[in-house]
């Protein structure tokens, strides 16, 4: 997006350090006319001047720019303008140019206000930019403390807006070892928090959880190709590499033992469940009308999707196929692929729905459309769902579009309450034996029914089934599983 420079002394911002007296000063970015900076800030003809500068700024700044530049100013690398010379030096910035080319110029401003000699906590320590009420915020916490770490929630809204007056004094009590975000929570948009926690010697690590094109329109630099990301569905990686990620593995969603084994009761409205199919969820996520209020889903393609019966899945893979001219990243344009991909799954749910009837969902009024479904209010995540699972006959799961080889919570919590799955053949599926995930899987509609026939009452061969689920989730699937995933691969 091609905006102009302004050339104006109130737009560069000052460190002055009182202690210094007759101190370097050094300029990071000079804007679009050099040569009146003497004059601006009444600086002598003689002696020496510095300054840093994007070469990517000086290649827009007009031919002649470098001409400009007074005789007495001296350029440094970026990599000379270390913390050492930031704290020996006077410095002023040139804003407009630290929003316009963020990626260069974070480092520097987190090396010219994080104070000297920054401790290091006492113990190993995770920041989670999270709030303990977190539903996943306290399943990582309780793991990372089962791995040997201190954690500590960070107020990820105040790293959001003010980075560099929050991270500095954070830093200052003592540096942690991980700062693990899901979902880029806790950092600005242009990065600066980011740039503030490498220079301070920090892993950082995101773990995006849901579709990361969904995600990163949110993300106005390219810092987050630095990052080491972790992602549910590992066939995001291949596009997350293509769009310039240089670290990417893959992390599914997990099981909370301690949450789930044996917790939770049946809430008012959770009788009779013992011969039923049930289905717990939302009919659409909180907000999707505003989060896809300017996305377009071509006339045509939504014609196809409606029309099409059979197994095909309209994921959204499948709809970035239909639209390649879209780009990934930069911009809000990928919504559009989202938005298809949106569509597409909510079919899906209502189809499977729809097919499974009668079906028990708990969930919003959104559900009421579906013919002989039992529509009940919403449930408490950890209060009643556990005894929910435990007292159906069994629950089924639908798998959205947007991430087509991602798993769901039902995935892991249903087995790990002592509950009963059927699910869509998800290819995500692959990260389980075949031999359980075949038993309990459909790969259309019309063959729910007679899936949970099979499984609606008790039998040698249900318990069978659910023994081995149960075993394999809490024995290779647990947040704490997934939390020693994370520090091996960061080599923690």
């Amino acid at each position: 997006m091609k905006k102009s420079m302004p050339a104006a002394p109130d737009q560069f911002e000052w460190y002055v350090n009182p202690d210094l007296g007759q101190a370097p000063l050094v300029f990071i970015g000079l804007g679009p006319e050099p040569e009146k900076i003497p004059e601006w800030f009444d600086l002598p003809s003689t002696g020496t001047f510095y300054y840093v500068e994007n070469p990517a700024f000086i290649d827009q700044a007009g031919d002649d720019w470098e001409q400009r530049v007074p005789a007495n100013f001296t350029r440094l690398t970026p990599d000379q303008f270390s913390g050492d010379i930031a704290r020996l030096s006077h410095v002023a910035r040139y804003l407009p140019a630290q929003r316009a080319f963020p990626s260069f110029f974070a480092p520097l401003t987190a090396r010219l206000i994080l104070p000297a000699d920054l401790p290091s906590c006492k113990s190993k320590t995770v920041w989670l930019p999270h709030t303990e009420d977190d539903l996943l915020g306290k399943e990582l916490a309780f793991a990372f403390r089962k791995k040997g770490f201190t954690v500590s929630f960070i107020d990820h809204e105040a790293l959001g807006k003010h980075p560099g007056a929050a991270l500095p004094e954070l830093l200052a009590k003592g540096v942690p070892d991980l700062f693990f975000s899901v979902n880029f929570k806790g950092f600005d948009h242009f990065g600066l928090g980011f740039h503030i926690l490498r220079e301070a010697g920090v892993d950082v690590a995101v773990w995006l959880v849901d579709n990361p094109f969904n995600v990163l329109p949110g993300v106005k630099s390219v810092f987050w190709k630095d990052a080491k990301l972790f992602v549910t569905d590992h066939t995001f990686i291949g596009p997350l590499t293509e769009t310039g990620a240089k670290w990417v593995k893959h992390l599914p969603l997990a099981a909370s033992p301690k949450h789930f084994s044996e917790a939770g009761k049946l809430p008012p409205h959770g009788h009779d469940l013992e011969d039923k199919l049930v289905f717990v969820g939302r009919s659409e996520f909180p907000a999707r009308e505003k989060f896809f209020a300017r996305a377009t889903v071509p006339a045509s393609l939504r014609e196809e999707v409606s029309e099409t019966t059979g197994a095909t899945r309209f994921d959204y893979h499948w709809w970035r196929a239909q639209q390649p001219e879209v780009p990934l990243w930069p911009g809000n344009d990928v919504r559009n692929i989202g938005a298809g991909a949106e569509l597409a799954g909510r079919n899906w749910k209502f189809t499977c729905l729809e097919s499974a009837s009668p079906v028990t969902v708990f969930g919003d009024d959104g559900w009421k459309e579906i013919e002989n479904a039992d529509v009940r209010p919403q449930v408490d995540y950890y209060a009643h769902l556990p005894a929910i699972y435990r007292a159906a006959a069994a629950t089924l799961n639908v798998t959205g579009m947007q991430l087509p080889a991602g798993l769901t919570q039902r995935h892991f919590d249903v087995w790990c309450s002592g509950g009963f799955l059927l699910t869509d053949a998800n290819p995500g599926l692959a990260i389980f034996p075949d031999e359980l995930v075949r038993e309990i899987s459909f790969d259309t509609p019309d063959e729910i029914p007679a899936l949970f026939e099979r499984f609606r009452n008790d039998s040698p061969e249900k318990n069978k089934l659910r023994d081995a689920w149960q075993e394999l989730i809490l024995r290779e699937h647990t947040y704490e599983n997934r939390i020693a995933t994370v520090l091996e691969s960061l080599g923690l």
